[in-house]
């Protein structure tokens, strides 16, 4: 089985999905097996996004028109999950974000009849790790990275979801890749006489 390392562009260029911008595969292709160019498919139109703050925190996060943000509290943890604001749309995707100290970490082995692969995404300017599993029911990501906050109790991320096809899933990743941080501003220095 080949494994490959997918990058994605942490920008979003007006509404359209981004796919990846490259594949490294694990080992070199022969050249005699590469196959014919195939002519290029038309560009995929995806739902414009809509930056939104995720309350109580100093993050925004661009969601599709149409999707909303539900947080739930904990002692020490913060989740934001995104999905249709309308319950009975049925999404290609969905998924979350897990601010705290204590993520959960992916699975190592890919669930039974599942394929496994890696895809790196900037994030917060950071390059983050996410682990994709493509099953007979569509895909689910996984990603831990750091908040780059400074602060304990949300020094974390983990980023999830769900997506039912590629399309739904390159929207997904491009989404986490909105993910952004707005400091609180800091008070000018009191001018001296």
């Amino acid at each position: 089985m080949r494994k490959s390392v997918c990058f994605y562009k942490g920008v979003l260029l007006g509404s359209a999905a981004l796919g990846p911008l490259g594949c490294q595969p694990d080992q070199r292709p022969v050249a005699s097996q590469a196959p014919a160019a195939a002519p290029a498919a038309p560009a995929e139109t995806s739902p414009p996004l809509a930056e939104q703050p995720l309350d109580k925190t100093d993050f925004y996060l661009s969601i599709p028109t149409g999707f909303a943000l539900k947080a739930t509290n904990g002692p020490d943890f913060l989740v934001y999950y995104f999905a249709p604001a309308d319950t009975t749309v049925q999404a290609d995707f969905s998924g979350g974000l897990y601010f705290g100290g204590h993520p959960q970490e992916d699975q190592a082995a890919s669930p039974a009849g599942c394929q496994t692969r890696r895809a790196a995404v900037a994030v917060l300017g950071h390059p983050a790790s996410f682990t994709i599993h493509r099953c007979a029911t569509g895909y689910t990501v996984n990603s831990v990275f750091d908040s780059h906050s400074g602060r304990g109790w949300d020094a974390q991320v983990n980023a999830f979801g769900e997506a039912k096809s590629a399309a739904g899933l390159r929207q997904l990743l491009a989404i986490f890749a909105t993910l952004r941080r707005q400091p609180a501003a800091t008070k000018p220095a009191a001018a001296t006489n």
